[in-house]
């Protein structure tokens, strides 16, 4: 009967049904079936699921994201970037992936973050001569640093599934996270190097001056998200409330004309849309997990595997291929939900480190955002500035190759992900 379940979340998953939805119909089946559980309790699972303490941080942490980009105080952190920077040989590449860096510091969603970081660095590249798929293609895989820099929304969920401690994620993808945004970085100046674009000017120090003291402001509230979590002042979830109090408060005190009616609407709208889709795809799966741990079978694979001759190193290497194939078709979220319930326990008996396998996790899932034909961040890009999905696809490849070998040095070298730790 579990292989019944796995035929109807198969068959609605090929025929375009929501994740949701083949999720939820497959372990409905198996439990109502098998279990002989009463129609009426698939909605209490559903809400079991995302009774979480923790789970709450994820609509506050996308709303803080949403309300920097619609109320400007993202706009005035990267002008500043822009203007220590972008006058160097590659420099607006470079000032895109370091806005990208810190902007997803501040909202933990890919998706904010290439829209925010794109409006102002995308037509600065173009009229200086970048081409429209290097200038794309780097906003686009810069902005799955969102993923990986704390807060990261994914962080979150895997926390929640997993039961780790979001803290100790949040600590431990820091390094992650700038050594990817180095690598970015220098295969931006790489690339770019090939295109006869112009420098842009360089700013004066009374303007770089002015910018500055503009963004400090946007540039604390970092410091206030994990400065709280880490001292033990605030749970994750009460940062993310804070933070959401502070965009609003610095953005009425510095940002009054941003800081309207539709602005504001248009930012919780936002949020709550992400935020649903979050939580009824764990609903889905959490019905799922349930038919897996009943019948034994992630109990049984896990001895499997276990038992085989393979190196735990190529078994890793082999759940990682298996990510980025799961990437091409479905975003984050979806392949967590699917595959944690049956590959989390044979990590761990592998001998392998929760903190390890997450941030390695995510790393995947930043390459997800950017591989076609589903990729979020590539038709986040095409669909704000209206242009062919197929120039963010080919000016993103570059920086997509740039992201595997991130993600290969994350695997082998576990103590960038735990040194932080120690």
């Amino acid at each position: 009967m579990l292989i019944a379940g796995l035929i109807i979340f198969a068959v609605l998953l090929v025929i375009g049904t929501p994740v949701w939805l083949a999720l939820g119909a497959g372990g409905a089946f198996w439990a109502i079936v098998m279990m002989g559980l009463p129609i009426e309790s698939i909605p209490t699972q559903f809400y079991v699921s995302t009774d979480s303490w923790l789970l709450l941080a994820v609509p506050y942490f996308l709303l803080a994201g949403n309300l920097m980009t619609f109320m400007g105080p993202a706009t005035k952190i990267l002008k500043v970037i822009t203007d220590l920077v972008g006058h160097f040989r590659g420099g607006l590449p470079a000032a895109a992936v370091i806005a990208c860096a810190l902007f997803g510091a501040l909202s933990g969603s890919s998706i904010a973050t290439v829209v925010a970081v794109g409006t102002l660095i995308i037509p600065q590249m173009t009229a200086l001569g970048y081409s429209k798929e290097n200038s794309m293609g780097i906003v686009a895989a810069a902005g799955t640093l969102g993923v990986m820099i704390p807060p990261s929304v994914i962080f979150i969920v895997y926390a929640s599934m997993v039961q780790v401690n979001v803290a100790d994620l949040f600590l431990a993808g820091i390094v992650p996270g700038i050594l990817i945004a180095i690598i970015l970085v220098i295969t931006a100046v790489i690339v770019s190097r090939r295109e006869k674009a112009i420098r842009k000017e360089r700013s004066s120090f009374a303007e770089i001056r002015v910018s500055f003291l503009q963004a400090i402001p946007s540039l604390f509230m970092p410091v206030i998200v994990l400065g709280g979590i880490y001292t033990g002042i605030m749970t994750p979830t009460e940062s993310a409330a804070i933070a959401v109090l502070y965009v609003l408060i610095i953005s009425f005190l510095f940002n009054r004309k941003e800081f309207t009616k539709e602005n504001l609407l248009q930012s919780v709208k936002s949020s709550m849309v992400t935020t649903a889709v979050i939580y009824i795809i764990l609903g889905g799966a959490q019905l799922f997990a349930t038919a897996l741990t009943y019948t034994q079978f992630t109990q049984n694979l896990t001895e499997y595997i276990v038992g085989l001759s393979f190196s735990p190193w190529i078994i890793m290497l082999l759940i990682l291929l298996l990510f980025f194939v799961l990437g091409t078709f479905l975003e984050p979220f979806p392949i967590l939900f699917i595959t944690m319930p049956i590959l989390y326990p044979v990590v761990i008996s592998l001998g392998f480190s929760p903190i390890h396998f997450g941030i390695v996790t995510c790393a995947l899932m930043m390459i997800s955002q950017i591989t076609p034909p589903v990729g979020g961040s590539l038709f986040a890009l095409s669909g704000y500035f209206k242009e062919n999905i197929t120039v963010v696809v080919k000016g993103s490849v570059p920086y997509l190759y740039a992201l595997v070998f991130a993600a290969l040095i994350l695997l082998y070298v576990p103590w960038l992900s735990t040194f932080m730790l120690d």
